[in-house]
C-alpha cells in the first residue's frame, strides 16, 4: 500500500529532463506540490527516474491516466503509484554485502600450500 496516494514513480525519463520541465508537464494534470529528478552521486547525472507528488489522490490519478506511456522528451514514460523504499543489506566497498567480504572462520584458518617448483635443467 501507498502511504501517500499523491506521490507518482516517473520512469523512463530523458536524463536531460530538468525538474522545472517535470513541473510544468505533470503540471497538465493539476497542482504539482513537489518534484524530484534522481541523480547519480558521484557524477551528479540523472539516474532517468523521479518522483511527481501531486496535491491529492485524484489528481495523481488523473496524472498517472494522462502520462503512463505518453511519449515526454523523445521517451515512453512510466508512471505509477510511488512504493515505500525497501530496507537494503548495508554495502561496504564495491557491491558485495557486509558479510560476504568476510571469510569464513575455516577459510580463514586454514593453512595456504606451497605450489611445487619446477627445476630448471642446468645448462
Amino acid at each position: 500500500m501507498n502511504p501517500n496516494p499523491a506521490k507518482l514513480f516517473v520512469g523512463n525519463l530523458s536524463f536531460k529532463t530538468s525538474h522545472d520541465e517535470l513541473v510544468q508537464y505533470f503540471s497538465g494534470a493539476g497542482t504539482v506540490v513537489d518534484a524530484v529528478i534522481l541523480t547519480d552521486k558521484f557524477t551528479g547525472r540523472s539516474r532517468g527516474f523521479g518522483f511527481v507528488e501531486m496535491s491529492n489522490a485524484d489528481e495523481a490519478n488523473k496524472a498517472r491516466e494522462m502520462f503512463n506511456g505518453k511519449e515526454f522528451q523523445g521517451r515512453e514514460l512510466i508512471v505509477n503509484d510511488a512504493r515505500p523504499e525497501q530496507p537494503r543489506e548495508p554495502m561496504q566497498g564495491g557491491s558485495a554485502p557486509m558479510d560476504a567480504a568476510q571469510p569464513m572462520a575455516e577459510e580463514a584458518a586454514a593453512p595456504v600450500e606451497a605450489m611445487p617448483q619446477e627445476e630448471t635443467p642446468a645448462q
